[in-house]
């Protein structure tokens, strides 16, 4: 009886440690429903022979999110609990397919519903999961104190359609004439198919900053980025010019 409790006891201790340093999701109790990371667009190999698209095989976009933590996964005889990765292939349906097209190559928090582990060849990571709803994950505080904040709230005026209080964040000389002014402003992002969104801002230096940023004109569609340069007056920042770097 010692030596049969001896082994269960080593066995659960083998066990746990084979998860250790890694969240372990039950994927029959629908484990995990919600993840976070870096999402990003690929094209993975399909039939026949799934390993090559230059090499005959039939593309296959899909997405993947890049974890901070590797995970496992168990509660299927697909799923190996003593297998840690870090990639998670994501499939969007009718309602997430264009924000997550939007939100490609940013941080984003999705949750998902039917989890599985990779079974065949058209599963390209091993832990597979549809996207309920996904937003941005950006971490608001890196703006505290910065000028980023006046960039954000440029945006965030654009995508009301309000030119007139976009415009206020521009130096004067600017905001009083030409594209920057409340009429051309308005004129333009207020009549937008699907409004201009702001999708990430990282600061390049002290006053130089790179933004990204969707929207919709007619059937047009535009993914969008751009450089901004700030500047300082009387201890508040401004735009003092936005160069575009895709033509929209």
């Amino acid at each position: 009886m010692r030596t049969r409790t001896w082994i269960c006891a080593v066995a659960v201790a083998m066990s746990v440690a084979s998860t250790a340093g890694a969240v372990c999701f039950d994927v029959s109790k629908g484990e995990p429903s919600h993840l976070n990371g870096r999402l990003s667009h690929r094209i993975f190999a399909g039939p026949p022979n799934f390993e090559d698209v230059q090499k005959g095989d039939t593309p296959e976009p899909g997405y993947v999110l890049k974890l901070d933590q590797p995970i496992c996964i168990q509660g299927d005889e697909f799923a190996d609990p003593s297998r840690h990765f870090d990639e998670v292939q994501l499939v969007p349906d009718e309602n997430t397919e264009k924000q997550m097209a939007t939100l490609r190559d940013s941080d984003v928090y999705v949750d998902v519903i039917n989890p599985m582990p990779a079974m065949t060849g058209h599963h390209h990571r091993p832990l597979v999961a549809w996207v309920k709803a996904i937003s941005s994950g950006r971490d608001i505080t890196t703006s505290y104190g910065t000028a980023a904040t006046t960039i954000e709230a440029f945006y965030a005026a654009l995508h009301a359609g309000d030119g007139k209080l976009a415009s206020s964040f521009v130096i004067p000389e600017k905001a009083q004439k030409g594209a920057y002014s409340a009429k051309a402003l308005t004129g333009f992002y207020g009549s937008l198919v699907e409004p201009i969104t702001l999708i990430d801002v990282h600061r390049v230096n002290d006053n130089i900053y790179a933004v990204r940023y969707h929207f919709r004109s007619g059937s047009k569609t535009c993914d969008g980025s751009a450089t901004i340069t700030t500047i300082k007056r009387g201890g508040r920042d401004f735009i003092q010019a936005i160069r575009a770097h895709n033509g929209c």
